[in-house]
């Protein structure tokens, strides 16, 4: 059986950098709309899910430290069940190693810490009214430490992949390779890159953008699939089809019957 979710909360607030709680989940995860209030740093302790930030969803499992940035709207998910700790911090120092590290709601997954796991949970354990302040900087610092700085080159090309294909994924032309040879690097390099730092492929970044705009679409009342497909940067209507109906559970004239009959009920 799973542990009882544990909840330790800090009222020893007179520094610039301040840990609020320290927390582990053990059920299903954070599956409602959330956002955040300062900065969230998450160890997986147990267990696989799904973490999402403004429209990303990234694979996170046991032994990733993975953040969530101050006002970014979250979910955490699971269909067989995740363990992880966190805790909340916010303060003038927050915002500079925050910033020193290079985490942004892009880069905000890291793996192959499951090291720290016995850490945080002893320090977890340990944790009272008269000594959580301490023990909640002292994981706090020591994990910021382990992770390997993202250098500053490498964010910023993340930046540019991202702002690119945000403005052109409707371009059925728009690929990797292509920001590739626009922004002048490597397709492998660039390509591995953005997986280390998002913790998704771009491919699948790509395809959710487009599969979202569909949506988007069909709710404004486009109801021809072909010309959501064309639309949202899809050349072929039934490879089109194929990934809607893997990634929303339906295919696209289903869904777009389920929005008439809701239309018709209202």
């Amino acid at each position: 059986m799973h542990q009882q979710n544990v909840c330790k909360f800090n009222f020893n607030r007179s520094s610039d950098l301040v840990c609020a709680n320290f927390i582990r989940e053990t059920q299903k995860g954070q599956s409602e709309l959330r956002q955040a209030s300062g900065y969230y740093i998450s160890l997986v302790l147990h267990g696989e899910g799904i973490y999402s930030v403004r429209g990303i969803d990234r694979d996170i499992r046991e032994g990733m430290l993975f953040f969530v940035c101050d006002g970014d709207s979250f979910t955490i998910s699971s269909e067989s069940g995740i363990e992880y700790c966190y805790i909340s911090f916010f303060g003038r120092r927050a915002n500079e190693y925050i910033q020193r590290l290079g985490i942004t709601s892009v880069n905000c997954v890291y793996d192959g810490y499951s090291e720290l796991i016995p850490f945080w949970c002893d320090c977890l354990e340990r944790a009272e009214q008269g000594n959580i302040d301490i023990l909640c900087e002292a994981v706090l610092l020591y994990s910021l430490g382990a992770l390997r700085p993202v250098q500053k080159e490498q964010s910023d090309v993340v930046t540019r992949i991202m702002t690119i294909t945000q403005e052109n994924f409707t371009d059925p032309d728009l690929s990797i390779s292509s920001i590739a040879d626009e922004i002048g690097y490597d397709v492998k390099y660039i390509s591995a890159l953005f997986k280390r730092r998002t913790g998704v492929a771009y491919t699948q970044f790509l395809r959710e953008l487009r599969i979202k705009h569909a949506v988007f679409l069909m709710e404004e009342g486009v109801m021809s699939v072909k010309n959501v497909a064309v639309l949202s940067g899809f050349r072929d209507p039934l490879y089109f089809s194929k990934v809607f109906t893997s990634s929303v559970g339906m295919s696209p004239r289903a869904y777009i019957q389920s929005i008439e009959t809701r239309r018709k009920g209202e």
